[in-house]
């Protein structure tokens, strides 16, 4: 077969270029890997052993036999190899994405969360517990019928076992709506700065039992009794017969600072990490009791329960007002701020469209407590009649003390806001991930309003006495990375 001519030279010459090029490099290799004889030196470097290793800024022609080119890379490779690198196949298209630098996953979430604080204890009694324990008497030493007020007997404990004793038990766990956000950031080893801030507003439980307004008709011997310290070892009590109201109410706000640090254990859907961080707690209570009296004395009848006027004193029928109708007032609050570090672990479970993780972390916090009661007209009837309404007053007292807390929590992140119909065709929302968790606190040692009463007749005061706090809190919203 004949090969044209034109051909046999295009081929030549390509034949040529290339065995040139690879004698051309096969050369300079050569010299640059061989050291030259004693002083003799390749044109364009210096003379003198002292400069071999410099190359002279000169006429020097790289890759030609004139001297050998530079290193290629002279130090550290100035293209970095990359961190990230993913290959997905998004509805049918792929996509492939890569990250040369260290890129941050910015997070970012908002929730609607119910909380519960809980209750201020059901064996609360509301007044003093030594005055409470005498004021029932151990034998039928008192006649039937008595007067309430004018009993021949009354600096002794009245048998006031038909005006009941208050305890807390009234009250349950408050539940309070609130709201908690939270930003913070992950870098490709998985280490994530995040802080949080989330706010449960005021709530109130309140419980009233009412009897009359000063009419005889109305009154209920069923209210309430106060008992009271009035420095003797029985105690005194103030019989209330129109009216009870007790108040409890909470509110917690709370901020967290953390960072996870990259996983000390990790498989492709699972990983460990620790936790660091600093946590601040603001929590406020306050404690109210309001009951009213008719200030009138009369005789009552246990066997049938009929309220008559004292015969012997007052022989119209009338029952006599020994004094004005009057309201005690006893409010007590508590505000606490706790501040503090905090250690422990989290867990995740899952990927990007699924993910589960919870963590637990312990720490001691400083508590900057202080604690006020306000008090009006706390004197009982008798001692109305001689010296007139008791004062108001107002104590307040502050501490600080190291408490310890611990707080677990559980949460899921689901994907499937994009699929979901109308949901899908909504901006922003539809980029958003369902989030759902629940967290529960636990404080060591807290002051509560109902427990640092000290009930003294006419000036209600403050002890000191603490107890275990907890806050649930269960959480669903949105959350977001970018």
């Amino acid at each position: 077969m004949r090969i044209p001519s034109w051909k046999a030279l295009v081929h030549g010459l390509l034949s040529a270029a290339f065995c040139g090029s690879i004698a051309t490099f096969g050369g300079q290799a050569a010299a640059q890997d061989a050291l030259p004889p004693q002083g003799a030196f390749p044109p364009g470097y210096a003379a003198g052993a002292e400069a071999m290793a410099e190359p002279m800024l000169g006429p020097g022609i790289y890759g030609s036999a004139e001297g050998p080119p530079p290193n290629a890379w002279p130090g550290v490779n100035p293209y970095p190899a990359g961190n990230y690198e993913r290959l997905a196949n998004e509805r049918g298209i792929w996509e492939y994405e890569d990250n040369r630098d260290q890129r941050r996953k910015y997070k970012f979430g908002i929730d609607y969360i119910q909380g519960w604080g809980v209750k201020p204890g059901p064996q609360v009694l509301i007044g003093d517990p030594n005055a409470y324990l005498r004021a029932y008497p151990t034998d039928d030493t008192f006649d039937i019928p008595f007067t309430r007020l004018t009993n021949l007997d009354y600096g002794s404990p009245q048998p006031y076992q038909w005006w009941p004793a208050r305890f807390t038990n009234w009250f349950g766990d408050l539940c309070m709506n609130g709201i908690r956000a939270n930003f913070g950031w992950e870098i490709y080893d998985h280490q994530e700065f995040q802080v949080s801030g989330f706010a449960l507003f005021e709530a109130t439980q309140q419980f009233t039992n009412y009897g009359g307004d000063n009419n005889p008709n109305d009154i209920d011997l069923n209210i309430f009794r106060l008992p009271l310290y009035d420095g003797t070892a029985e105690g005194t009590t103030i019989p209330y017969d129109s009216f009870l109201d007790l108040r409890y109410k909470q509110q917690v706000y709370g901020v967290d600072l953390d960072y996870w640090s990259s996983p000390f254990y990790d498989t492709k859907n699972f990983m460990l990490r620790m936790e660091l961080g600093v946590k601040y707690l603001y929590i406020r209570e306050q404690f109210r009791i309001q009951a009213g009296d008719s200030g009138l004395d009369y005789q009552y009848t246990a066997d049938d329960g009929t309220i008559t006027d004292v015969p012997d004193l007052f022989p119209d029928g009338a029952l006599f007002s020994y004094i004005d109708p009057f309201t005690t007032t006893i409010d007590s609050s508590v505000t606490s701020n706790l501040v503090g570090p905090m250690i422990g672990f989290r867990a995740d479970l899952g990927g990007d469209k699924f993910k589960i993780w919870g963590q637990c972390k312990f720490g001691a916090l400083a508590d900057m407590e202080t604690s006020t009661v306000f008090s009006q007209n706390v004197r009982p009837q008798v001692l109305q009649s001689i010296y007139g309404p008791g004062p108001t007053s107002s104590r307040t007292r502050s501490h600080t003390y190291i408490t310890p807390v611990f707080q677990t929590g559980i949460n899921g992140e689901f994907g499937f806001m994009s699929y979901l119909p109308i949901i899908k065709q909504i901006p922003i929302i539809n980029l958003s991930k369902f989030r759902l968790g629940y967290d529960y606190t636990l404080i060591g040692e807290l002051s509560r309003p109902a427990q640092v009463l000290q009930y003294n007749v006419d000036v209600i005061d403050l002890k000191t006495k603490r107890q275990n706090f907890s806050i649930k809190t269960l959480n669903f919203g949105l959350a977001w990375d970018f």
